[in-house]
């Protein structure tokens, strides 16, 4: 009998020294694991830093990809209109204003009225 109140001192003992292990060990490592959670802390609060600035970027970038499309399509629109230009030049200067055409009605006129006036007898 005196065996097994040995061995169950042992154990009390062997578990009273565990638990003094455990303690100091927690002891120990209690400033590590807040040093951690502080350490998570920051890297999480840079990370939602990150975060907010990559979608202020984003609203930006899209921003200004809208910008540049209507000042391309502003620029496209000068463009093209003076690729048309010559064109139009051209036809302004093939079409005859009408006073020119007003000049030669009036020319056809007189030339008329002399032509009869010349074949009429007297």
């Amino acid at each position: 009998m005196i065996i097994v109140y040995i061995s169950i001192a042992v154990i009390v003992a062997a578990l009273g020294y565990l638990g003094y292990v455990v303690y100091k060990t927690y002891k120990d490592a209690k400033p590590t694991i807040d040093s951690l959670q502080e350490t998570a802390t920051r890297v999480q609060n840079k990370t939602n830093a990150i975060k907010e600035e990559t979608d202020s970027l984003k609203f930006k970038q899209q921003k200004l990809m809208a910008d540049f499309e209507k000042k391309k399509k502003a620029v496209n629109t000068v463009v093209f209109s003076v690729k048309q230009t010559p064109v139009e030049f051209k036809n302004a200067l093939v079409a005859k204003p009408v006073a020119e055409l007003e000049q030669k009605y009036k020319a056809r006129q007189w030339n008329r009225k002399r032509r009869n006036r010349t074949m009429q007898p007297q």
